[in-house]
């Protein structure tokens, strides 16, 4: 099940590994259409980026200069293989030169970084040049899912990562130096998110079962 906001323009995922890739340009195209000024942030992982629909996707993008950022979440290890064992080339985003996209590498554990440089790619994309890559280089604690134990990497690398380079505390450094904000200050955040997520998760917890007729909604099928 993925998270969807039609209001909020925020329109999930998808259970096919890169099938939101074109999607997301879908998406981009009615916006360059409507010629609204957004922006479509279309987001995929190191392990969905081999995927073939992947580079169709590139080159209908540049070809109709689509207003879309395509942000690889590079986490290192897709489900469970790290990228050095499945990919030769060592870097995503300039795989994007053979469209003549351009892009970019970015610290994806420096809130700031990814800031500036979805920034920089919004500009680029309004501006009428098409579309951008943004490469985030990122590290995924726990494993894929609640099946994953996550044994194709060593404790001692999860903890080095979480103890040097934890995005979260670095902004929280950032606040607390800069007196941009107080422990306590920092403190009601956290209650006020906690919150939030938990009346989410009650809430779901507590919502009834759909009705089996629900099986047949939106499923079509010639006779």
């Amino acid at each position: 099940m993925h998270m969807f906001s039609q209001e909020k323009h925020f329109y999930g995922g998808h259970g096919i590994v890169a099938a939101q890739v074109p999607i997301g340009a879908g998406l981009a195209f009615a916006d360059k259409y409507l010629e609204n000024g957004r922006v479509t942030f279309t987001y995929f992982g190191d392990g969905a980026a081999n995927q073939g629909q992947v580079y169709e996707t590139y080159n209908m993008a540049e070809l109709w200069d689509l207003p879309v950022i395509f942000v690889i979440e590079n986490n290192q290890y897709a489900m469970g293989t790290s990228t050095k064992r499945s990919t030769k080339s060592p870097s995503y985003w300039e795989r994007g030169a053979a469209y003549g996209i351009p892009g970019e590498e970015v610290d994806g554990m420096d809130v700031l970084a990814v800031k500036a440089a979805g920034e920089k790619a919004v500009a680029h994309c309004r501006a009428g040049k098409g579309p951008y890559i943004l490469e985030i280089k990122t590290y995924r604690y726990r494993g894929h899912s609640m099946s994953d134990p996550a044994k194709y990497r060593t404790r001692e690398e999860v903890q080095k990562v979480r103890e040097e380079r934890d995005a979260i505390e670095h902004v929280r450094e950032l606040l607390l130096q800069g007196k941009h904000a107080s422990e306590d200050d920092l403190k009601a955040i956290d209650k006020e998110i906690k919150e939030v997520v938990n009346e989410a998760a009650e809430f779901a917890k507590t919502s009834p079962e759909p009705d089996l007729s629900e099986l047949w909604t939106d499923i079509y099928a010639d006779a």
